[in-house]
């Protein structure tokens, strides 16, 4: 669903496995039904960036869906 402060940013509920986590996320092509790469909290992304929980306009993420650059897969970063 669309942040309600932001206009450029989602509010997902993402499954990952053991349990759903919420996840603010701000690709534009995000959608329900998508199988996505999540870094969780206490992951190192590549760059050596910690993933960590945060409120990012007053709603709690509990991880990042992250894009393929942001993995170092490759230079895709329009969306997921």
């Amino acid at each position: 669903e669309k942040h309600p402060d932001a206009d450029r940013l989602s509010v997902c509920r993402v499954n990952t496995g053991d349990e759903g986590r919420t996840i603010v996320c701000g690709a534009p092509n995000v959608a329900t039904g998508q199988t996505v790469a999540v870094a969780l909290p206490g992951a190192v992304m590549p760059g050596g960036m910690k993933i960590k929980q945060a409120k990012l306009r007053g709603v709690e993420s509990n991880g990042m869906i992250c894009s393929e650059r942001e993995l170092e897969l490759g230079e895709g970063h329009e969306g997921i």
